[in-house]
């Protein structure tokens, strides 16, 4: 058994069913929404034989965590204790341009007091780690466990996976965000990020594979960075690989970047465990990086054209037939 272990935030999200701004009338949709969870729960979606993921936080004593707690068991490996604090909330509003718009309820929340403490004892029979960059920007508490469980895995030998996730409204600035980026990004075996975070948070006149060439000389591992509909290149030190995407009617692109990264690392396990991969020849890496991209833009890709986070993510079956269909 191949067991991953994420931790961080999940909250109760109110997707609007309606275009407008919040606060505007119309019905929401309650869903589950934390890029951590969400990635479990898809890469679980994704049934790759032999692959457990666990998911750990803390949810309030409410109503909120109490929906979080029932929608996610039994989809996902669940160590969430319930605290007295309350529950994060977030509502998601879609506009007419087609962007959307997340508003926050979620300061001092149970999980902005997760410690390393009640991550640590997942961690000493895991055979990867997923962090996101959206926890350590909750609280100094979690600042603390995010960098601890990854000297822990360092220390352990765990591969360690590494979504960016900037959200610019839990960071002072830009510049704070970086600041931790990189020191997460030297820890990480894979290391994803969206070339528009890239931009935002670096501010360099760099394309997407200049973006990955430079990542990964932090890490020595694989950086990967997503195009959106332009799909994503990857490079291992030895490897740029690259996939062209996929062309679709996008419905709610939120939850699209936990699909792919679920895409990409079952991609991965399904031909063996993610230390095996990292040491593999590098003929061998490029083999399963173009398989693994291939899924995961396919998992983002039909996860767009769906509402919801989890609700919309498509099983392995799925996602190749829709590639087969689009000709890679």
């Amino acid at each position: 058994m191949t067991k991953v272990v994420t931790f961080g935030e999940t909250m109760v999200q109110y997707n609007a069913r309606f275009v407008g701004e919040y606060g505007a009338r119309g019905e929401y949709m309650a869903d589950c929404a934390g890029a951590e969870s969400n990635m479990a729960v898809n890469l679980g979606r994704l049934g790759v034989p032999g692959v457990e993921a666990v998911w750990v936080s803390k949810m309030g004593d409410d109503d909120a965590g109490r929906f979080a707690l029932a929608e996610l068991e039994g989809r996902v490996g669940v160590a969430a204790a319930i605290a007295g604090e309350k529950t994060g909330i977030s509502y998601l509003n879609h506009h007419a341009d087609g962007s959307h718009v997340k508003t926050y309820f979620r300061k001092g929340s149970a999980a902005s007091r997760l410690t390393f403490a009640e991550v640590e004892p997942h961690l000493r029979c895991a055979d990867a780690l997923h962090v996101t960059g959206i926890t350590p920007a909750l609280s100094a508490v979690c600042r603390d466990t995010t960098f601890a469980a990854l000297e822990c895995a360092v220390a352990n030998n765990i591969p360690i996976s590494f979504d960016l996730n900037y959200r610019e409204q839990l960071w002072q600035s830009a510049a704070a965000a970086r600041d931790v980026y990189e020191r997460m990004a030297a820890y990480a075996s894979v290391f994803k990020l969206g070339h528009d975070e890239a931009h935002a948070v670096w501010g360099k006149d760099w394309g997407a594979a200049e973006y990955a060439r430079h990542f990964q000389g932090q890490n020595g591992g694989v950086a990967i960075v997503t195009r959106g509909a332009d799909g994503a290149v990857a490079f291992d030190g030895a490897n740029f690989v690259q996939h062209p995407g996929y062309r679709v009617d996008a419905v709610d692109p939120v939850g699209a970047g936990d699909a792919f990264v679920a895409g990409l690392l079952a991609g991965i396990l399904e031909r063996g465990d993610l230390r095996g991969f990292l040491v593999a020849e590098p003929g061998e890496r490029a083999e399963t990086l173009a398989a693994a991209l291939r899924l995961a833009n396919a998992c983002g890709a039909l996860t767009c054209t769906r509402h919801g986070d989890t609700a919309s993510m498509p099983s392995r079956d799925e996602a190749r037939r829709f590639a087969a269909a689009a000709g890679g």
